[in-house]
């Protein structure tokens, strides 16, 4: 193991400061530990995210020159190097898949879960990757060969009333694709979108532009709501995520019950139901066991129908506890476990809201895509 830290030691320190924090990261000592690069170099110490690391601009090249379908082995690779020199942040996945399971599955079960979720966390970068860095032809061939859709008359009858669609996903599946989809099936689609990097969001941007898509940019908009309710008036498909829970706009009297834990419930959609009498949908992405993506999506009312009990709930509660189910039947296409330990924990007993129906659980595929 001692050879292989130093290869990528000195790997990473011919690519630069980058490379240099990078490869002080990678010799985390079993306290686990970030080495202070300013004690050699005066640089400032920092800790790559796997986001960036994964990201990181010598790495997309070698992706790009690689090719779509054995970059993901790479990927791979490089998410289990990052994983062992970062256990903490291993082991806080996997104990929030223990708690939220314990008692439901069975040790061995436990086990098979948490290996397939730091699969799925792998899969989710080789998707969000291959979306900003294809070209757009690339991208839409794939979208074209590969991604299905069961519900979209739901968007239609939104569209109909003249007053947009917020359309409310979480981070799931294969939800880097859903805006491609629908924007080159010729939906008016506006993204809220914060970016690792200008690199990122210049690309983004552009690629938006090709599908005549927009974004509205989190972390340079003065005023997101405003923007939202722009798009909407516009009658157009907003993309949000319900399950960001460090944005939200915590409200002070609604609390909900998430993955058992209690969470104060965000105002955001109910504010902009409010503001602008916007349809509101569920969608999620997928990825289906035939090597294809399918985009699921429901209405509020279908919802409501499927969920037991939530007739009195208000819509952000509802799409919530939606989403909960489907991360109950497939946790491993959920991305978002480690921020499960930031959520206050509730002291009442954990509550599941049952679905009628569930979709079925699915891999993804890029080897077609050159």
């Amino acid at each position: 193991m001692e050879k292989i830290v130093s290869y990528c030691q000195t790997y990473f320190l011919r690519a630069g400061k980058v490379g240099y924090n990078l490869a002080c990261m990678l010799s985390i000592s079993g306290t686990r530990r970030a080495v202070s690069a300013d004690q050699r170099t005066g640089v400032t110490d920092m800790r790559m995210s796997l986001s960036k690391f994964l990201q990181w601009e010598f790495n997309v090249l070698i992706y790009q020159k690689l090719g779509w379908g054995v970059a993901f082995v790479y990927i791979i690779i490089l998410g289990k190097l990052y994983l062992f020199f970062n256990r903490k942040e291993k082991c806080k996945i996997g104990d929030a898949v223990t708690t939220s399971f314990q008692g439901c599955k069975s040790e061995s079960e436990i086990k098979s879960i948490k290996r397939d979720i730091f699969r799925g966390i792998l899969f989710h970068y080789h998707e969000k990757l291959f979306n900003a860095f294809s070209s757009a032809d690339a991208l839409r061939t794939f979208l074209r060969l590969h991604m299905k859709s069961e519900g979209l008359m739901a968007i239609e009858h939104g569209l109909s009333k003249g007053k947009g669609v917020l359309l409310i996903t979480g981070h799931f599946g294969g939800v880097e694709f859903l805006p491609g989809y629908l924007a080159s099936n010729n939906y008016p689609i506006t993204i809220i979108a914060r970016f690792s990097s200008n690199h990122l969001r210049n690309i983004s941007i552009k690629k938006a532009g090709e599908f005549a898509a927009r974004i509205i940019d989190a972390d340079n908009t003065p005023n997101i709501m405003k923007a939202i309710c722009d798009s909407l008036k516009e009658n157009r498909i907003v993309i949000t995520l319900c399950d960001e829970i460090d944005e939200w706009r915590p409200s002070r009297h609604n609390k909900v019950l998430f993955l058992g834990r209690e969470i104060n419930l965000d105002k955001t959609i109910n504010v902009l139901l409010k503001r602008g009498g916007a349809s509101i949908v569920f969608g999620i992405m997928h990825r289906n066991d035939n090597q294809e993506y399918k985009l699921v999506v429901n209405s509020l009312e279908e919802m409501t129908k499927r969920l037991k009990g939530s007739d009195n709930m208000p819509v952000g509660a509802v799409v919530l506890k939606y989403l909960e189910q489907n991360i109950y039947n497939y946790p491993e296409e959920w991305y978002q476990w480690k921020n499960y330990s930031g959520m206050r924990i509730s002291p009442s007993p954990r509550t599941r809201v049952e679905i009628t129906e569930s979709p079925s659980l699915v891999k993804p595929a890029f080897g077609r895509v050159s």
